[in-house]
C-alpha cells in the first residue's frame, strides 16, 4: 500500500509539473502573439515611394503579400499569370506560351507597367489593378510568388526569375513553406539569387520586409543553404536597390 501511495503521489506531482509548464508556455505564446503586430508596425512608412511588382498565378496567393506591404507605404502592382486549364481552347494564351525574356523585358520597360499594360493583357496576363494603381517607372523590385515545381530549370517561372535576375532587375522569389526543403543552389543563377522559402509564416514575412526596407540579399527561411530566418542588420549584407 505504501508503494502504491508513493507512486500516486509521484504521478500527481508530475501532473502538476506538466500543468505548470503548459501554463507558462501558454503565457509565452500569448506574449508572442501580442509582440507580432508591434514588430510588423515598425515597418510602417519604411518603403514610401518604392514601387513593388507582385507576380504569381493566383490572387489568393498574392493578396496576403499585398496586405503585408500595404502599411509600408510602397506602391504595389499585381500581375496574375493563371495556369492554363487542361483542355482549354485558349492554347496560345497564358504564361506557358510567353517567352520569359519577352515578359522580363516588358516588366523592365522605361515607361513602367502603365506603358505596357495592353501588351501584358494581350499575352494573357491579368492586371486586377485600376489604371491609377499602375506605375509609370520600372519597379524597384519584382516579387515572384513561386511553387516547388518552379525550381525546375526550363519551367516558365524559373526562366522568368533567371531573366529578371540576369538583366539586373531586383527580384525576390517567394515560396510557401513545405516539408521537403527546396533544392539549392539553383543552376545558372549567379550572383546569388534572392528568395524567401517560408513566405506564409511570420518569419518569412519579416524576412521579406527587412529585405525590401534594407536591401539585404540572399536566401532566408527554413530550407537548406539559407542564411537564417532573418537578414543581418543593414550594412552587413546589403545589395541595395
Amino acid at each position: 500500500m505504501a508503494n502504491q501511495r508513493d507512486i500516486i503521489e509521484l504521478m500527481e506531482a508530475n501532473l502538476d509539473h506538466l500543468k505548470e509548464m503548459n501554463r507558462q508556455q501558454d503565457m509565452e505564446l500569448k506574449r508572442w502573439e501580442k509582440l507580432k503586430p508591434l514588430l510588423l508596425r515598425s515597418f510602417r512608412g519604411s518603403m514610401a515611394g518604392k514601387k513593388i511588382l507582385l507576380l504569381g498565378r493566383r490572387d489568393s496567393q498574392l493578396e496576403p503579400v499585398k496586405e503585408l506591404l500595404s502599411p509600408s507605404g510602397a506602391g504595389v502592382t499585381v500581375i496574375l499569370a493563371p495556369d492554363l486549364c487542361e483542355g482549354s481552347d485558349k492554347k496560345e494564351e497564358g504564361p506557358d506560351r510567353i517567352a520569359p525574356e519577352i515578359l522580363a523585358g516588358l516588366l523592365d520597360s522605361p515607361g513602367g507597367i502603365m506603358a505596357v499594360a495592353e501588351d501584358l493583357e494581350a499575352l494573357g496576363l491579368m492586371l486586377p489593378e485600376a489604371e491609377a494603381g499602375l506605375f509609370e517607372d520600372p519597379p524597384d523590385c519584382c516579387l515572384l510568388f513561386l511553387e516547388g515545381v518552379d525550381l525546375s530549370s526550363g519551367s516558365f517561372f524559373y526562366e522568368l526569375w533567371r531573366e529578371l535576375h540576369e538583366q539586373g532587375t531586383r527580384v525576390i522569389a517567394l515560396f510557401p513553406w513545405q516539408e521537403e526543403a527546396l533544392t539549392l543552389p539553383l543552376p545558372g543563377m549567379r550572383p546569388e539569387p534572392n528568395l524567401v522559402d517560408n513566405i506564409d509564416t511570420f518569419w518569412g514575412q519579416m524576412a521579406l520586409l527587412k529585405m525590401l526596407a534594407g536591401g539585404a540579399g540572399g536566401h532566408y527561411g527554413f530550407g537548406g543553404g539559407s542564411k537564417g530566418l532573418l537578414p543581418a542588420e543593414i550594412g552587413d549584407d546589403c545589395d541595395g536597390y
